[in-house]
C-alpha cells in the first residue's frame, strides 16, 4: 500500500499484472500514518462491493494476516502488537499510553532482559505466564503493557472480554463471515521454502534494495531536521529490509569505516534481512495452520482452506495452477469441493497437524530436570518419553551412585581411623 519502494514492499510489478486491475497499491505516502486495520477493512471492503456489484469475482492477495483475518471476521480483531502470532480481543495499547507515576520510565523496564521480563510477570500474573514460552518476549513484554496501563491482569483483562463477548452475542460461533471465502494457502517443503526465501533476499538486493533503504534513510533524515516527529514503529519503517540495514546506513554516513568493514556491516545486516524474512514466514505459516484453521472451523468453514504445495516449481501446473482452477470452477458453480487433504501428501501432513492443534491448549510445563520448557501436553509427554530426557535422569542416577559409593568409602575409612 506505500508509495513508491517496489523492492522493500514487494510490490508486484506492472508487466507482471497482465491486464488486471490491483487496488489499494501506492495509498500511502512515507510521512502519512499507516493505515489502521479498520481503515483498511472499510476501504477493501467498498472496492470488494463494486467489483461483486460488477458480477465479478474480487480476489484478495496477502500480505499480511491480520488484515486479512479482521476483513474476514467481523466480529474479531487482531491486535497489531502480537502481529500474526495472536489473535486477541484487546485494542493495542502504545508505550506513550501507559499510567504515569510507574518507575522512572515503563519503556525501559519493557526493553530489559527477557528473562527479567518473565519473572516479572511470573510474580504479577502466574496464569499469563504459564500460557508463554519464558523466551517469548513479544507477548511477555504485552501482558505486562496491560498489566502497567490498566493495573489489571492481563488473564482477568482477557477472562472479562470472552465473558462479556459471549454473553452478549455468542460471537465465537452464532455470528456470520462477512464474506463466503474459498482460501489457497501457497506453502512449500520447509528446507525448500528457506532457501527461496535466502534467494528471494539475494534478488532484492540486485534489484535495488540498498538504494532503496538509503532513500528512506535520506527522507527520515529530512523529517529529523525539520523536527517532523513520526512513528518509526509502525508501518513502512518495521518493514523487513530497513531497520536491518540501519547498522551500515549510518556507519556509511559517518564515512569513518574503512572499505573492509563497511563490506561485513551491509552482509551482517543482509544476513539479518534473510533471517528475518524466514522467522516471518514461519510466524506465518504458525499463524495460518493454529489462529486462522481455528477461526474457520468455528465457522464450521475449514473446508474452504486448501493448501497449494509450492515445493517443485517443475511440477506448478499439476500441484498449484490445474487444481486451483477445478476448485474455483466447484466454488462459483456451488459443486460439492474436494477433501482438502485429498490434493497432496504435504497437504494431508498439514491438515493431520491442524486437527491435533484444535485439542491442544498452550500451558508451559518446565522441566527441572532439562531445564526445558514445553507448551503443550502432547509436547510435555514426547519429552518425558525422548531419549534426551532419559539420558539427562540416566546422568543424574550415576551421579548420585557415584556420590553414594564415595561418601560410603569415605564414611568406612573415617570409622578405622577412630579406631
Amino acid at each position: 500500500m506505500y508509495r513508491g519502494l517496489p523492492i522493500v514492499t514487494n510490490k508486484i510489478p506492472g508487466d507482471e499484472r497482465n491486464g488486471i486491475k490491483h487496488h489499494l497499491i501506492d495509498q500511502i505516502g512515507l510521512e502519512e500514518n499507516p493505515w489502521t486495520v479498520h481503515e483498511f477493512v472499510e476501504e477493501s471492503s467498498k472496492i470488494i462491493d463494486a467489483i461483486r456489484a460488477r458480477g465479478r469475482l474480487p480476489i484478495v492477495v496477502g500480505g499480511t494476516n491480520y488484515y486479512v483475518f479482521s476483513l474476514l471476521f467481523p466480529d474479531s480483531t487482531v491486535s497489531r502488537s502480537d502481529d500474526e502470532d495472536e489473535v486477541t480481543t484487546t485494542p493495542a495499547i502504545t508505550r506513550s499510553e501507559m499510567k504515569d507515576g510507574c518507575q522512572d520510565s515503563p519503556f525501559e523496564f519493557l526493553e530489559g532482559p527477557t528473562e527479567v521480563l518473565y519473572a516479572k510477570l511470573q510474580e504479577v500474573d502466574p496464569v499469563m505466564a504459564r500460557q508463554w514460552h519464558p523466551r517469548d518476549r513479544r507477548k511477555i513484554q504485552r501482558s505486562l503493557e496491560i498489566w502497567l496501563k490498566t493495573g489489571k491482569k492481563a488473564s482477568d483483562v482477557y477472562f472479562q472480554q470472552k465473558e462479556t463477548k459471549d454473553v452478549d452475542t455468542d460471537v465465537s460461533h452464532n455470528l456470520a463471515m462477512r464474506y463466503d471465502p474459498l482460501i489457497f494457502w501457497m506453502e512449500a517443503e520447509d528446507a525448500v521454502l528457506k532457501e527461496r526465501l535466502n534467494v528471494r533476499v539475494d534478488t532484492m538486493v540486485q534489484s535495488g534494495l540498498l538504494e532503496e533503504v538509503r532513500t528512506m534513510r535520506d527522507f527520515e533524515l529530512q523529517l529529523n531536521h525539520r523536527r517532523i516527529e513520526f512513528d518509526k514503529t509502525k508501518g513502512i519503517w518495521v518493514a523487513i529490509g530497513y531497520k536491518e540495514l540501519e547498522a551500515w546506513l549510518e556507519t556509511q554516513n559517518a564515512g569513518t569505516a574503512d572499505v573492509k568493514v563497511l563490506d561485513r556491516i551491509k552482509t551482517d545486516g543482509i544476513e539479518t534481512v534473510k533471517a528475518g524474512t524466514r522467522q516471518y514466514a514461519k510466524r506465518q505459516n504458525r499463524w495460518i495452520r493454529i489462529r486462522l484453521a481455528r477461526a474457520l472451523e468455528d465457522k464450521g468453514m475449514l473446508d474452504k482452506l486448501f493448501l497449494l504445495d509450492c515445493t517443485n516449481l517443475e511440477a506448478w501446473n499439476s500441484m498449484v495452477e490445474s487444481p486451483s482452477q477445478q476448485i474455483v470452477q466447484r466454488y462459483t458453480s456451488g459443486q460439492e469441493l474436494p477433501d482438502n487433504k485429498s490434493l497432496s501428501p504435504l497437504a494431508y501432513q498439514t491438515f493431520s497437524r491442524v486437527d491435533s492443534h484444535q485439542t491442544q491448549t498452550r500451558q508451559a510445563q518446565f522441566c527441572e530436570t532439562c531445564q526445558k520448557t514445553l507448551m503443550t501436553e502432547a509436547e510435555w509427554k514426547k519429552h518425558l518419553q525422548s531419549s534426551g530426557h532419559k539420558k539427562v535422569l540416566d546422568g543424574i542416577r550415576r551421579r548420585i551412585e557415584r556420590e553414594n559409593y564415595w561418601n560410603t568409602l569415605s564414611k568406612e575409612a573415617g570409622q578405622k581411623d577412630t579406631c
